[in-house]
């Protein structure tokens, strides 16, 4: 039974708390028309332009700034690549000529020991050569002496011979000279005396020497005697005979 008052009296209360409300803001709005408010005017300031806050304007920049320094990262790792690149390249030109001039100057020495080579060659082929050309220079000269010596010797030979046969022709003529010159009274039968006798070109008598005697002083004496007497004797006209006639053995016999 006690509960149905409060019920009761609960929709007043709150018609008396809207109607003091209602006093409340009634006072104040009087209150606030009779005092006048003292207007105070802004200060003037710098207009500031608003700007309206794009988010995809934003993510495009920052994806442009982000794609530019991409593009300049890649373009600083290009350029350090294409650096890294030209360096190498660098290098191995630098390298490449290098290895080409020691190429060269290894050729250029291998060339010059060749023509060393080949000058020591041509000069020892030439020396060779000059070597072999003076052994058969001395050959052929030692061959033309020998064969002149020979040709000199048959010459002397046949000379000699020529000379013997000519004087040999003469023989019996010298014989007869120097008998009709001898005259030494004796029997000298048998006997006989031997003289090496020396003539000049003409037959003049130069020298008689007895190689060997007869045993009779007088044969020898006589002997000798004559052949000076028969002066000139009978000899060859060839000069080239007299080297071979100059001396000659004369027997005589009475």
């Amino acid at each position: 039974m006690s509960r149905s008052p409060r019920k009761a009296a609960s929709p007043i209360r709150g018609f008396i708390y809207a109607v003091l409300i209602h006093i409340i803001f009634g006072a104040l709005i009087g209150v606030s028309l009779w005092f006048q408010p003292q207007v105070i005017e802004p200060l003037p300031g710098k207009p500031v332009q608003a700007k309206a806050i794009d988010l995809a304007a934003i993510e495009r920049a920052e994806a442009e700034k982000k794609r530019k320094a991409t593009e300049k990262k890649k373009a600083a790792e290009k350029k350090k690549k294409e650096e890294a690149l030209r360096k190498k390249k660098a290098a191995e030109k630098k390298k490449k000529a290098e290895v080409e001039k020691k190429r060269k100057a290894t050729e250029k020495k291998k060339a010059a020991e060749k023509k060393k080579k080949e000058e020591a060659l041509r000069k020892k082929k030439a020396a060779e050569k000059k070597k072999k050309a003076e052994v058969e220079k001395k050959r052929k000269a030692a061959e033309k002496k020998a064969r002149e010596a020979a040709e000199a010797q048959a010459q002397l030979e046949r000379d000699e011979q020529e000379a013997v046969s000519a004087f040999g022709a003469l023989v019996w003529a010298i014989q007869q000279r120097v008998s009709s010159n001898w005259s030494e009274p004796g029997d000298f039968s048998g006997m006989s005396v031997s003289f090496l006798v020396k003539v000049d070109r003409d037959g003049n008598v130069i020298s008689v020497t007895i190689t060997k005697k007869s045993g009779d002083s007088r044969l020898d004496e006589s002997a000798e005697n004559a052949i000076f007497k028969a002066s000139p004797l009978p000899f060859p006209t060839e000069p080239r005979y007299y080297e071979y006639l100059k001396e000659f053995n004369f027997v005589f016999k009475p």
